[in-house]
């Protein structure tokens, strides 16, 4: 009876034993599992912040590039008439029969800033017509990081005068006036620019700009616009400044811009006859290549302000100089468009009128002679008579990304007896413009 009591107790403690032996390896077999899943799952994190970090790094490239724009659609209609059983009025393009009403895109443009390190910024800025794509800007500007005064500009920008650097999206008329548009063809160039801000820093408020500039953007086919046509370089310069009187709501910039610079013959026509140039006193002589002719301009500007019923400003600017042009394709400005070389001036002044919070009315009245030697029936060619030009303009603001102009312009060209049967009498060519801008 005593061995088979010993032999239970044994079979007891084996059985035991063995269960113990069997939670030892349970236990043992959970851990190793448990550490392999850690270790995956450290592995899958791990993955999945340098990911994360990848992410940050784009993320935090794209938070430093900003995009903005604006389209202006619109539709035109144009002045025509008939003289002398000629039908006269306004051509899309030259040769083409004549168009009395349009729609199209004048404007479409997308604008990159990417501020890639403080005071470093990169601009690009095409535009986007139905033939063609553009570029209007692209620049990298230095901006100084001790003084916060000065910067630096270089590749192709706005040249720098009052009426060129006002934005098109913010203009009040559909157009800038001809003393610009023929002095300042396509409003840019190419160069090196540096600006000088004494009001962010120095609480003085003087702006001072200067730049060297190729001299030849928007003369001549785009294709010879991309490089200087010849070894010389145009220099402008520019200085406004500005005061307030808060207790008034008056607010008033004034400052001057000169631009020096050359036309120079880079080549000749084949034909004699084409090579025959008018110097100001309007002589004929025929120059060499190498010859190079003025282009000085001497400006003055002024803007007022003045916080009366809504706000409205008074701005002003004048033009002086000598300007010279020529029809070789690499340098031809399509409003200048002659072997000359002439006295010009010019000016404008502008009234704005806010009515309301959504709607501003405004009137312009511009000048611009192409030759100040000249006038009335002395006047044998078309291009150089004085215009005198009224521009009405009215805008409704739907919001503040969308605004509807209507914009009617009155152009008034002296009379002569001898540029023309056009110009006997004040040439048809007014223009009607009703225009929707979207802008982001």
């Amino acid at each position: 009876m005593k061995k088979i009591t010993l032999a239970f107790l044994l079979l007891g403690a084996l059985m035991v034993k063995a269960q113990d032996v069997q939670k030892d390896t349970v236990k043992t077999t959970s851990i190793e599992s448990l550490k392999e899943s850690i270790d995956e799952h450290s592995m899958k994190f791990a993955g999945l912040e340098e990911r994360l970090a990848t992410s940050d790094a784009i993320l935090d490239k794209l938070s430093k590039i900003k995009i903005s724009g604006y389209i202006q659609a619109q539709y035109e209609m144009y002045d025509n008439w008939s003289v002398d059983g000629i039908q006269h009025g306004v051509a899309p393009t030259s040769g083409a029969p004549l168009s009395t009403n349009t729609f199209f895109i004048r404007r479409a443009r997308v604008k990159f800033t990417y501020e890639a390190l403080d005071g470093v910024k990169f601009v690009l800025q095409p535009n986007f017509e139905v033939h063609q794509v553009t570029l209007k800007d692209a620049y990298v500007q230095l901006n100084d990081r001790w003084l916060k005064t000065f910067s630096l500009w270089v590749g192709q920008f706005n040249r720098p005068t009052y009426e060129v650097e006002y934005s098109s999206a913010s203009r009040e008329f559909a157009e800038r006036t001809l003393m610009t548009r023929t002095l300042y063809p396509t409003e840019r160039d190419q160069g090196a620019k540096l600006e000088a801000d004494f009001a962010t820093n120095f609480k003085f408020p003087l702006k001072l700009q200067f730049a060297v500039l190729n001299g030849n953007f928007g003369d001549g086919g785009l294709a010879n616009m991309s490089k200087d046509v010849d070894n010389g370089k145009d220099v402008m310069a520019r200085a406004v400044y500005s005061f307030k009187l808060p207790s008034k709501g008056l607010g008033i910039d004034f400052g001057g811009h000169t631009y020096l610079g050359n036309t120079t013959v880079i080549a000749l026509d084949p034909t004699p006859a084409n090579n025959i140039f008018k110097d100001v006193n309007n002589n004929s002589f025929t120059p060499v290549v190498g010859d190079k002719f003025k282009k000085e301009l001497f400006g003055a500007e002024a803007q007022i302000y003045y916080d009366f019923l809504g706000g409205m400003s008074l701005k002003g600017e004048y033009i002086r100089g000598t300007y010279s042009g020529t029809i070789n394709s690499a340098q031809v400005n399509s409003l200048f468009k002659a072997n000359k070389i002439r006295n010009v001036e010019g000016y404008y002044i502008s009234l704005v009128k806010n009515i309301g919070k959504n709607n501003e009315a405004s009137l312009r009245y511009d000048v611009f002679d192409p030759n100040t030697k000249l006038s009335g029936d002395a006047v044998a060619k078309s291009d150089d008579l004085k215009y005198n030009n009224w521009t009405f303009a009215w805008q409704y603001y739907f919001d503040e990304n969308i605004k509807i102009m209507a914009c009617y312009v009155m152009p008034i060209n002296e009379k002569s007896l001898n540029a023309g049967a056009d110009y006997k009498q004040d040439k048809h060519d007014n223009i009607f413009t009703l225009r929707l801008q979207a802008r982001f």
